[in-house]
């Protein structure tokens, strides 16, 4: 089908019928919005969708509050017939508040499994793995449970490792057996960290201070570790390019992965989860993290502009 506009939105847990309305926004027209009043953005999406065909995807949604759901639907029943909005979800409960026909993603068959955590292992197939470590490999595939972003965050680990004994230890790693928190944290997602050397676990854990679906930028994030002095500097390299080691390091793991906007870059919400997970309190997000004080034992902060108001 043919559509006059599309969008992608990321939406995650923290949902705001004005962020959410605006996002929408911004991805149609290509256009930062200042705009601070709902009924303001509302008239604008009026404006560009009414009389014409869309594409919506909103991506990663938990928010089960129908009402807040009809806040952000209103501008979007002006759009023209055979307008689509395609929603992604882990919740059930959204799922039936959509009140629309429901497809649930299977996990991965075993050979697509093995195909995606093969790429990552062996280098994008330059390095062909011997019998004994596919028959390792297969077992830890088995453990990823279908999961495409286990497959590839453990696969790029084990790239890193070509070793036999290496590979079973993996394997037989007590962290697959962990029970599950309340934010899930995925064994083998916790395993790739568990993996890095100590200084890349540092930075890494630092990233808990972004919001889900934050794009940031590669230089910026180096600055911040520069703050921080994380970085291991030597008189023969500068910070920077240490930091950008460290950067890259991170990227080939898929930790990071780049964003649909040049040179921004992002996490998957599961390591998002991951990072606050192993940094515990020290990093706090106002309006993000639970909690309506800053605990006393964090040591760094962040928050949104939009959520500060000057006298």
């Amino acid at each position: 089908a043919k559509f006059d506009s599309k969008a992608w939105v990321c939406v995650s847990d923290h949902f705001n019928a004005l962020t959410v309305a605006k996002t929408i926004l911004e991805a149609i027209t290509d256009e930062k919005d200042e705009s601070g009043n709902l009924e303001m953005v509302h008239k604008k999406l009026k404006e560009k969708l009414k009389g014409k065909k869309f594409l919506l995807i909103l991506d990663d949604i938990w928010n089960q509050r129908r009402d807040e759901w009809e806040a952000v639907q209103t501008p979007l029943s002006y759009a023209a017939p055979g307008s689509k909005i395609l929603v992604t979800t882990r919740d059930e409960k959204v799922a039936s508040n959509m009140q629309s026909k429901v497809h649930r993603l299977k996990q991965l068959r075993e050979d697509e499994c093995w195909k995606v955590f093969e790429k990552h292992a062996s280098k994008d197939y330059n390095i062909e793995l011997n019998d004994e470590l596919k028959e390792i490999g297969s077992r830890i595939v088995d453990k990823c449970k279908g999961l495409p972003l286990a497959l590839k965050t453990i696969g790029c680990l084990l790239r890193t490792k070509s070793s036999i004994s290496d590979w079973k230890s993996v394997l037989v790693s007590d962290i697959w057996d962990l029970p599950n928190e309340d934010n899930e944290i995925i064994p083998a997602l916790f395993l790739s960290y568990h993996h890095l050397p100590s200084h890349l676990k540092r930075c890494f854990a630092y990233c808990a201070l972004f919001p889900k679906d934050y794009e940031f930028v590669k230089e910026e994030l180096i600055l911040l570790w520069m703050a921080e002095s994380f970085l291991q500097c030597s008189q023969i390299r500068h910070p920077e390019e240490v930091g950008e080691q460290y950067f890259n390091d991170l990227l080939s793991r898929s930790f990071f992965q780049q964003s649909t906007t040049e040179k921004r870059f992002v996490m998957h919400d599961l390591l998002n989860d991951l990072a606050k997970y192993v940094c515990g309190d020290i990093c706090f997000r106002l309006k993000f993290d639970k909690g309506k004080y800053i605990p006393k034992t964090t040591r760094h902060f962040s928050f949104e502009f939009d959520h500060v108001k000057c006298c």
